[in-house]
């Protein structure tokens, strides 16, 4: 899938960074959030499940790096902005735009029932559990490896819904 970039001036950038850490967001999201905001939804919702799958892509391209680097910490939120991205796409593939954290679990326990798969659940656990690493740092090689198959995994069941 062929993407566009854009580049802002370092201080913007780094405004981006801090303003999307303080809800929650990768960086690459938010700037999406603001370009539909700004066209006022008028995206369509296909342009929104390319994003989503290229973010996911991209981050799980960039989890694999830094597992080879044994940046752990690094690894650990991008799998888990790899996994957002993809629980995105997939809502996105059904007209449904998940905005909150909330709203991701809630996506997921849908998806759950809907097929009576638990890994759905077990798998989004897991991504959490990276997510809290990248601001604990308390998790040794092995376990950040492990989670991450079970994040391909979940990546891979996701893209079927």
């Amino acid at each position: 899938m062929e993407v566009s970039t854009i580049s802002l001036p370092q201080r913007l950038g780094k405004a981006m960074e801090q303003k999307a850490e303080e809800i929650g967001l990768l960086p690459d999201e938010l700037a999406v959030e603001l370009l539909c905001e700004s066209l006022n939804g008028e995206l369509d919702p296909e342009d929104l499940v390319d994003h989503y799958q290229a973010l996911s892509e991209k981050y799980l391209k960039d989890a694999q790096e830094l597992l080879s680097k044994e940046d752990f910490v690094q690894a650990s939120e991008k799998l888990w902005g790899a996994t957002a991205s993809t629980v995105k796409m997939a809502a996105a593939k059904r007209d449904l735009k998940l905005e909150k954290h909330g709203s991701l679990w809630s996506f997921i326990n849908g998806i759950s029932k809907e097929t009576g798969d638990k890994d759905f659940i077990r798998f989004f656990g897991e991504a959490n559990v990276l997510h809290r690493n990248f601001y604990e740092n308390e998790m040794e090689k092995e376990s950040v490896e492990t989670l991450a198959e079970d994040i391909e995994q979940l990546i891979t069941k996701l893209k079927r819904v």
